[in-house]
């Protein structure tokens, strides 16, 4: 027994001398800098002057695991994300997984209060003005949702979610806006997104970084509406502490100034766009493609999207936001480890090409959908199609086509003979339902469709050729096109 004693003991004493050591080695590599660290990354925990968004510090904390360690300082920029609570517990947990992971704060709006995993979601709509309100068929399911004593997917099934989350979403802009500044209004720039959004933290903080933040800027994917130039909400959009500051700080009350005013107008990026121009004189900036409304699957590769970095990224499931993270996370990790002399170079567009399309690259696919989209070709005299103006709009004038190109709707082969007739500038991917092609000057991957109500398939075909010299051609992108920013504060460049 005395033998068996001793023996426990040394078996005892070597396994809490292991146990120290390994933990001792832990702690050396979470909080060790790195070469590749010292531009612009952080160490994992890095402490922040901001408040934390976290309601239950015992339960909920910022996941700073391994995947943290090479993640950039992001504590001057403060991620505002936008949802819904009829969507909030479908969007958010992943977003809390991945985008989200390895911030020290961020804020979460809602149209209702909530809480997910022990982080608070906030009521973007509760200072709404009761006059706006009252009356108002915009806030049928705000009122629902505050008088649900079951889950809100449950009452939810007594409307319509998706149409009535739509109108009062228009409401919530401005309002998250002021809120926010209310909250947190020492960060140097303030990011709006939706919960479909995706962030690429290490390509915007290095975009930032070269950006004056006491200039006013609202920076964004443009869009038009009745000639009227807003940022794309769902790309998301950038504001600097001073345009914060001037538009929300310098106006209190700025939400319900325009809650009667938003009734009248279509959408909430479009409203908050035009109260920055009129309250602030701060007119939207294009940024575009580098703030993006595609993701990997709808990206149209090509000219305008290659050599370029990227930010944002919109409408992704929950399946590709987690996909598109660890990728982005094994391709930081693998130029790092490297020690590539790129190892900071942002990631580009073409990056995302060569992951998710490259190796998918085919000639032609059937019951498929590549967005082919620039130009169209029909027989407008054809009574067996009903074709819309805006196709016919949208059509090549016969006095500009080349032969190939006039037969090009006969036939998904004959698509494909005039897609390949013309200049890559002009053609890289077609498709082709009967009597119409459809051709495009990008290439994307697209998705599957479904027969139409007539039976009739799409096909979708790409210029291989045309592609593989085009990406031989633009090499290894020596020069990485960053988005061109007005900081004379004068608006559109």
């Amino acid at each position: 027994m005395r033998a068996m004693s001793r023996k426990s003991l040394v078996v005892l004493l070597a396994t809490s001398l292991s146990l120290f050591l390994l933990l001792a080695a832990s702690s050396q590599r979470v909080d060790g800098w790195s070469a590749f660290d010292e531009a612009y990354f952080h160490r994992d925990g890095a402490k922040t002057k901001h408040k934390s968004n976290i309601t239950d510090p015992a339960y909920a904390k910022p996941n700073h695991g391994r995947h943290c360690e090479s993640f950039p300082d992001t504590s001057n920029i403060l991620l505002v994300m936008k949802t819904g609570a009829s969507e909030s517990f479908a969007r958010i947990p992943t977003q809390l997984l991945t985008v989200l992971s390895c911030l020290d704060d961020f804020l979460i709006f809602s149209d209702m209060d909530q809480e997910i995993a022990g982080y608070k979601i906030h009521d973007s709509l509760s200072t709404v003005l009761e006059e706006a309100k009252n009356g108002n068929s915009d806030f049928d399911l705000y009122r629902r949702q505050k008088a649900c004593i079951v889950d809100q997917e449950g009452c939810n099934k007594l409307g319509d979610p998706a149409k009535e989350g739509w109108n009062l979403d228009k409401y919530k802009n401005i309002h998250m806006a002021e809120k926010t500044y209310a909250m947190r209004p020492d960060y140097d720039w303030y990011v709006f997104v939706d919960a479909d959004s995706y962030v690429l933290w290490p390509n915007l903080v290095q975009w930032l970084k070269s950006l004056n933040h006491k200039k006013k800027f609202y920076l964004g994917s443009v869009a038009l509406l009745g000639g009227f130039s807003f940022g794309h909400g769902g790309s998301g959009y950038v504001l600097s502490q001073a345009a914060m500051a001037d538009f929300a700080g310098g106006h209190p009350g700025i939400g319900n100034a325009w809650d009667l005013k938003a009734k009248e107008e279509c959408c909430g990026d479009y409203v908050f766009a035009k109260a920055m121009k009129e309250v602030s004189g701060t007119p939207v900036q294009q940024v575009w493609p580098t703030i993006n409304g595609e993701k990997p699957a709808t990206l149209p590769f090509g000219f305008s999207h290659w050599c370029h970095p990227i930010v944002t990224m919109h409408h992704l499931n929950s399946e590709e936001i987690n996909g598109f993270w660890d990728w982005e996370r094994r391709h930081t990790q693998a130029q790092h480890n490297a020690s590539q002399p790129d190892a900071q170079r942002p990631l580009l567009i073409k990056d995302i090409y060569h992951q998710y399309l490259g190796s998918l690259l085919v000639e032609s696919r059937i019951d498929w959908d590549n967005r082919a989209n620039d130009r169209y070709y029909l027989d407008a005299t054809d009574a067996k199609h009903n074709w819309e103006q805006w196709q016919i709009d949208r059509t090549k004038k016969p006095e500009e086509m080349n032969d190939l190109e006039a037969k090009a709707h006969l036939s998904f082969q004959d698509c494909a003979a005039a897609c390949k007739s013309l200049p890559p500038e002009q053609c890289f991917s077609y498709r082709y339902m009967p009597g119409l092609c459809m051709t495009a000057k990008a290439f994307a991957l697209g998705h599957p469709v479904k027969k139409n109500d007539k039976g009739e398939r799409m096909m979708s075909g790409w210029d291989v050729k045309k592609i593989k010299k085009f990406i031989e051609q633009q090499g290894e992108c020596d020069e990485i096109h960053w988005p061109k920013v007005d900081d004379k504060e004068s608006g559109l460049w």
